[in-house]
């Protein structure tokens, strides 16, 4: 299993490495598209790619897999906290906190306001279709993966889901202040809201994102068992 999780993790850095370069440096309309579509001139506005979430995540997937092949290569995998090392620690609180959720809300909220109407969200052209999956199907199926194949250790604590709640709110300070600069909300669904439709919408979102981080906890904890803190030796179950 070491060896098939180190590979995954490898590909994960090569993937969402390129990702990020590839979108950075290639996903752009033309000033032709910018001209006959006047909506993708809010892509444009600063700063860029930087108000929304889906480049964030990017980031935080792309930082995860660094840290867990760093992990699989000098760390540990196990689930008595009193032999876990400080990189085991720093992946599993990062992967509870930020990387389970926001992976999950990222695609479901995607998929879910295409369903309902292509008008809420800004799903451009220009973007290939391959590449549309990388940025909101493979987050969803790897932190699934992830959490089933992979031992983790869930130790509830409001450190792990202040981070969540931290993150969250800095987001929506984020855009907010976005709006405040461009005059123009960063996604098409916060521009067709009133004020207080707005103000549930942000809410509901962030129930959303909390609800995720408490089924990857029950994911792991279901799959892996309860964290012990015991001085006993034993084999790792993950190794």
């Amino acid at each position: 299993m070491t060896l098939i999780q180190t590979a995954v993790h490898t590909v994960g850095v090569a993937l969402f490495g390129y990702s990020l370069y590839y979108d950075l440096l290639y996903v752009h309309p033309s000033p032709e598209l910018l001209a006959e579509k006047k909506r993708f001139q809010v892509a444009k506005l600063w700063p860029g790619k930087w108000k929304y979430l889906t480049i964030w995540n990017v980031v935080l997937q792309l930082a995860y897999h660094v840290i867990a092949l760093l992990n699989d290569l000098v760390g540990s995998s196990e689930l008595n906290t009193k032999r876990q090392t400080f990189l085991q620690k720093l992946r599993d609180g990062y992967f509870a906190s930020w990387v389970f959720p926001t992976g999950m809300f990222v695609c479901v909220a995607f998929w879910v306001l295409c369903f309902v109407d292509k008008g809420m969200i800004d799903q451009p052209e220009y973007v290939p279709h391959w590449y549309n999956h990388v940025l909101h199907t493979v987050p969803l199926l790897h932190v699934l993966m992830e959490s089933f194949f992979f031992l983790h250790s869930h130790q509830s604590s409001p450190l792990t889901f202040g981070m969540l709640l931290f993150g969250y709110s800095c987001y929506v300070v984020w855009i907010v202040w976005v709006n405040q600069i461009n005059n123009a909300w960063p996604y098409p669904v916060l521009e067709i809201l009133g004020p207080m439709e707005r103000a549930i919408f942000i809410a509901a979102g962030g129930l959303t994102l909390f609800s995720f981080y408490f089924l990857g906890e029950a994911l792991i904890k279901w799959r892996w068992g309860e964290v012990t803190h015991s001085k006993s030796k034993g084999k790792s179950k993950g190794r």
